[in-house]
């Protein structure tokens, strides 16, 4: 098995063409709160461009996508929601970055996986 440094790691897949492509930062996040505080978070996502909220069906538990050009972004949006009052938990699931023309391949409605190497 080949080893890879943590820099490799990130590199996987890009190549040097790509260095002057725009990076999209795609981030889930899971929101517990109380009922004032989902209303809270629900007002700040509807204010915040690039956001998308999740009802999950179950009380006091919210979904969040976050979509931006900067990690920064995702950060400040987090800290901005763990600040609300009657939130309790602000989780970031899954962190994907991706490039912005990637994001417009069409794609096979079926998942996939990438073979172990």
């Amino acid at each position: 098995m080949r080893e890879l440094s943590r820099r490799d790691f990130f590199k996987l897949g890009r190549t040097a063409g790509d260095a002057d492509e725009p990076i999209v930062h795609i981030a889930s996040l899971l929101v517990r709160a109380t009922e004032t505080g989902c209303e809270a978070v629900r007002a700040l996502i509807g204010s915040m461009p690039g956001a998308e909220l999740h009802e999950t069906g179950q009380t006091g538990k919210l979904a969040i996508v976050l979509e931006s050009a900067d990690s920064r972004a995702i950060a400040d949006a987090t800290t901005e929601l763990q600040q609300l009052p009657g939130v309790l938990t602000v989780s970031i699931v899954a962190h994907l970055m991706e490039s912005a023309s990637a994001l417009e391949e069409p794609h096979d409605a079926e998942s996939t996986t990438v073979p172990a190497t």
